[in-house]
């Protein structure tokens, strides 16, 4: 991520990866889904809408300063250790 912020920077591009913990899509079945928000200090899985809206952000006039990060936007699932 960082190479590729300093080769698109010069062209007006930012680079960044978002990391966004269990997203519930779906895909989980109950006691995972109940696993992993217990293990999600805010208490709850992330959303399809919690990573489109960090998205949003990173792509608009007011995220462009960001580049060249790794973001965890994970409602602190990652704290856990």
């Amino acid at each position: 991520m960082i190479s590729a912020a300093r080769e698109l920077g010069p062209r007006g591009i930012s680079a960044n990866v978002l990391n966004p913990g269990p997203i519930d899509t779906g895909w989980m079945d109950a006691d995972t889904r109940e696993s992993l928000a217990a293990m999600t200090p805010l208490g709850r899985l992330g959303r399809p809408a919690d990573v489109a809206a960090v998205v949003e952000f990173l792509v608009s006039t007011e995220g462009r300063w960001i580049s060249g990060q790794l973001l965890q936007s994970d409602g602190a699932f990652s704290a856990r250790y």
